[in-house]
């Protein structure tokens, strides 16, 4: 008995030793791996689609890749282009007039007639936030290789995922200690989460970024791509969102003397790009994951806080995740 005991204990070490190891092995790549996962996710419906007309896994599997590819990176990569033109343009016409402090300076001249009580002071936060930007500029284009070779690890492990990641999901179901029932609960409520918020928030961060870059665009304003984008990731705040950028387009439009685009501008940011999220998040993001926006919120904050972008989805998957596990736990101990 001892003889064996020891044994339990010393299989225990070696497999806490080997899992920590692994862990710390697979930690640079965690990114990649909760993306891909992700991915994998939301296009799993056009894979399984092609895998029943076409009967050949990895078949399916490279066509749904080969259509994330073309359906969803070109666009990126093409509309990526022109906000990057747009920046150099930005950046030369602000040397161009003095730099930032010059502009601050007649921006609040500006603001300072429009309301006179109460003049706004921009210009050390502006500055602050400059320099912070110059200091990761050169990281920004030093990373372009390492964001080459991310793309294509995620791109190799959702042709992977996708083909043999049902397989892995029931061994996985297997290995655990829970029951089926419970660890098919927490894959389909990690599922559930995954689509909320990538057809959810990212979705309506597109709809909206895409619709006030429109705007601008028609009523006149510089660089109207660069700021959609702007705006799109703005939106992922709640309450406010897109007014970080459509305020201010407005506030231009008027020291500029453009009134009735002014006009135009905020009526289309109010009535119609705040109206889409209004109606789009309650449907998306709520019913599909399922936990309070206000731990949504905090999720995505934190996530950002501690991850970096990715932190948007990773966020959200853990409290998902966490949500999962004690609706289980009530359920294993009843």
């Amino acid at each position: 008995m001892h003889e064996q005991s020891t044994r339990k204990y010393f299989y225990l070490g070696l497999f806490v030793a080997g899992a920590v190891l692994t862990l710390l092995i697979f930690w640079p790549f965690v990114r990649v791996i909760v993306l891909s996962v992700a991915l994998s996710a939301v296009f799993s419906p056009v894979y399984l689609f092609l895998k029943r007309h076409l009967h050949v896994p990895w078949v399916a599997a490279l066509l749904t890749v080969a259509i994330f590819v073309l359906v969803l990176c070109v666009p990126l990569f093409a509309i990526g282009t022109i906000v990057f033109k747009q920046s150099q343009s930005l950046y030369a016409w602000v040397n161009a007039h003095g730099g930032f402090d010059n502009i601050t300076t007649l921006f609040n001249q500006s603001i300072s007639r429009l309301f006179p009580s109460g003049a706004i002071n921009l210009q050390q936060s502006i500055s602050a936030l400059t320099e912070k930007f110059s200091i990761h500029v050169e990281s920004a284009f030093t990373a372009t290789l390492s964001t080459l070779f991310s793309f294509l690890l995620v791109v190799l492990s959702m042709f992977y995922f996708l083909r043999d990641g049902f397989d892995w999901k029931e061994m996985l179901i297997k290995f655990s200690p829970l029951s089926d029932e419970s660890g098919r609960k927490i894959v389909e409520r990690l599922y559930t989460a995954v689509n909320g918020i990538i057809k959810g928030y990212l979705l309506i961060a597109v709809i909206q970024g895409a619709l006030l870059g429109f705007g601008l665009y028609i009523f006149g304003v510089p660089r109207a791509a660069l700021w959609g984008v702007a705006a799109g990731i703005a939106s992922l705040i709640p309450t406010f969102g897109t007014a970080f950028v459509s305020v201010p387009s407005v506030l231009f439009l008027l020291i500029t003397g453009h009134t009735g685009a002014a006009i135009g501008l905020a009526l289309w940011a109010a009535l119609l790009v705040g109206t889409i999220d209004n109606m789009l998040n309650p449907v998306f993001v709520g019913r599909n994951i399922a936990i309070h926006p206000l731990l949504v919120l905090f999720a995505v904050l934190g996530g950002v806080a501690m991850m970096g972008p990715i932190g948007i989805l990773i966020g959200p998957l853990v409290v998902s995740f966490m949500y999962a596990l004690i609706s289980v736990y009530k359920k294993e101990t009843a």
